[in-house]
């Protein structure tokens, strides 16, 4: 650390302890990013949905747990996931993504994310996919089925990820209409599409959609892909024999 750094830093502890507040927990405190959530220029807004979206993702700790389950920070982030600067929204959304995901789930985010299922901004589409996939299937299937299909292959990536983690448990009925969405997937033009369909089958597939995945795996190229193949190949063949459902999927991206 250089002198200078060293200066800067003592400087912030000598402020930090005339205020009372320990400089660790000082780091956590949302109460700034809260402020700027409600300011009238939209960059303040986006500073602060920003500063909350990354502590959503962060490591956990005594500080940031509280307020991350608090029902309050849901009450700051709802205006700012309809507000009229598409960066912020974009921000918030990926905040309440973290928020659902690993904190607390909450009704109210629900009808806000579906909106912004329609936005131009395909990050903003991706990150209101994981929040949706996260209520029932009553609620989520629909809208996450008819993203499959979405012209970005990011979005794409990111909502069957999600519905892979979110579908298993779900009925039998939806269980098949994710099922036939998946099949469509494994001619997609993107090989991580294809390899995400064909892992999305371990979940709800069937021995007889085995010649689906075969027909598939004489086109792949490249070592991973064809063992993601495979594994679904050697999944849905073990289930015919065993009876066993498949474990629960861990996601492969991040928010």
């Amino acid at each position: 650390m250089t002198r200078r750094a060293q200066c800067r830093r003592r400087r912030w502890a000598i402020c930090s302890a005339r205020e009372g507040v320990p400089i660790s927990q000082a780091k956590y405190d949302p109460a700034e990013a809260f402020r700027q959530l409600r300011d009238p220029d939209a960059g303040v807004r986006l500073l602060g949905a920003g500063w909350v979206h990354r502590q959503s993702l962060a490591e956990v700790n005594r500080w940031s747990d509280p307020w991350l389950r608090a029902p309050v920070t849901i009450d700051l982030l709802l205006p700012a996931l309809s507000d009229p600067d598409p960066r912020v929204a974009e921000e918030a959304v990926g905040a309440a993504w973290g928020i659902v995901t690993r904190f607390r789930r909450d009704d109210r985010l629900l009808d806000p994310a579906v909106a912004l299922l329609t936005s131009d901004r395909p990050k903003t589409r991706a990150r209101a996919a994981g929040v949706v996939a996260q209520f029932g299937p009553g609620q989520s299937a629909e809208h996450l089925l008819r993203l499959f299909s979405d012209p970005d292959k990011a979005v794409r990536v990111a909502v069957l990820d999600a519905t892979h983690q979110a579908c298993w448990g779900w009925p039998e009925s939806y269980q098949q209409q994710v099922r036939a969405a998946a099949l469509e997937r494994l001619q997609d033009r993107a090989m991580d599409i294809r390899c995400l369909a064909a892992l999305l089958l371990i979940v709800v597939g069937g021995y007889e959609d085995l010649p689906a995945l075969k027909a598939c795996l004489v086109g792949v190229k490249g070592a991973n892909y064809r063992q993601d193949f495979r594994e679904s190949i050697r999944a849905l063949q073990a289930r015919r024999t065993t009876g066993l459902q498949a474990p629960r999927p861990q996601s492969r991206t991040g928010n």
